[in-house]
């Protein structure tokens, strides 16, 4: 056969194959931002990054890509995985949904018991609160036996991908009566004992009898807070304990066993109905403690882009300013913590609202940007195997630069 022939059929093929997308390896759409994206491929090469790093940038409104690094790589996303948390949780409950604590009559005059409703804001303070406000309702001097009812979430140990040292350190068992702060193995007990010894205090002789079912007894006393306010709080200051009890809750709506791996179960399912999807991706846990916690950034834009831009009225919590940090303003940015407050960054302070992430070879910025211009922009950074000669601080800086790049003020 004419070898020229077979040539110019080969290259036909190809060109065919082009203009159909055939082709393994497609011709990459020019980004929509030529300049921006070409700052961002020159500072994400830092030693202070490292090369393990995928970035993503798009435009809010219509879902161009800005600039595209690495974007579709399945990276460890440290606390940025509460992103997911906080879509999921605020689609299967909604922010108003209450979080509530409840002491109910027992099965006698003498017993009460101490209802869990996996409240993860709840305090010491709202304890002693709720001891006082039973103590007013049952007669003064007449002993009662406390019980506890925490079976809302089932009994489960640590995350797949937990280490050790996570608990009593930076979280706690995930149980439905827990106080925040309490990162113990056992904060049902802690809680109830702070119950009990309120209530003696007031003049209600009280002992800590065994768990019993709480059933429909008659409400006492109840306390509780919003699913908003809880969303605020684990946005704000990147709170485990919150994130954990909400990764849970999101199972509970659902109608799903809440264990660690029907919690993951709800919230993919949750995201699918959203239009997201979750294929690919390792959700193991709500915080993102997990080392076996999987995601890209391209999916956490998608993530972002519904709350934001394409049903955004259900998600409005997470972008209050109390809520996911402000750029050397609020939480886990503020500029106490040395956040946009460097040269190049300081001008982005304010433009970008955006979740922080640290594991010790992690760093992740993923949120929304202002741009000089006025649109915005949403995006993901994550660095993993973070070069360890250099600060986690340094490195984090390095991400403020790329922030403020991607508003425009650094140009």
């Amino acid at each position: 056969m004419d070898p020229m022939r077979i040539f110019r059929g080969a290259a036909t093929t190809a060109i065919l194959a082009c203009s159909l997308g055939w082709l393994a390896t497609p011709v990459l759409a020019q980004p929509a931002d030529p300049t921006v994206d070409a700052l961002l491929a020159n500072r994400l090469a830092n030693p202070r990054i490292g090369p393990a790093v995928g970035l993503l940038v798009v435009d809010a409104a219509t879902g161009e890509v800005i600039s595209d690094h690495g974007g579709s790589q399945v990276m460890l996303p440290a606390s940025n995985m509460k992103i997911v948390t906080a879509v999921t949780t605020l689609a299967a409950l909604g922010a108003d949904a209450q979080l509530t604590t409840r002491v109910r009559t027992g099965a006698t005059p003498a017993d009460v018991v101490l209802e869990g409703g996996g409240d993860p804001l709840l305090s010491t303070a709202d304890l002693l609160r709720l001891a006082n406000l039973t103590a007013k309702a049952l007669p003064a001097g007449t002993p009662v036996v406390v019980h506890v009812d925490d079976d809302r979430f089932p009994d489960t140990k640590r995350a797949p991908g937990w280490t050790g040292s996570y608990i009593p350190s930076v979280v706690s068992s995930v149980e439905a009566l827990a106080r925040i702060w309490d990162y113990s193995a056992d904060p049902s007990a802690n809680a109830a004992r702070v119950f009990v010894d309120r209530l003696t205090k007031k003049g209600v002789p009280a002992t800590l009898g065994p768990d019993a079912d709480a059933g429909e007894g008659a409400v006492i006393a109840e306390i509780g807070h919003t699913v908003g306010d809880a969303v605020r709080v684990m946005l704000r200051i990147s709170e485990n304990n919150v994130a954990e009890v909400l990764y849970r809750q999101v199972a509970v709506a659902t109608g799903t066993e809440a264990s660690w791996q029907g919690a993951q179960t709800a919230a993919e399912q949750v995201l699918r109905n959203l239009g997201v999807n979750p294929d690919g991706m390792a959700l193991r846990d709500g915080s993102g403690l997990s080392r076996k916690d999987r995601v890209s950034p391209r999916f956490l834009v998608d993530v972002l882009r519904v709350a934001r831009v394409t049903n955004p009225a259900p998600f409005t919590t997470m972008f209050e300013p109390e809520a996911m940090p402000v750029a050397g303003q609020t939480g886990t940015l503020d500029d106490r913590y040395g956040r946009f407050v460097t040269r190049n960054a300081r001008c982005a302070q304010g433009a970008v609202q955006a979740k922080t992430g640290t594991l010790f070879d992690t760093i992740g910025l993923s949120g929304v940007a202002t741009t000089s211009a006025g649109p915005e922009r949403l995006f993901s950074i994550l660095v993993n195997d973070r070069p360890q000669r250099f600060s986690a601080l340094s490195t984090r800086q390095a991400l403020d630069g790329l922030g403020a790049t991607i508003t425009g003020c650094w140009n």
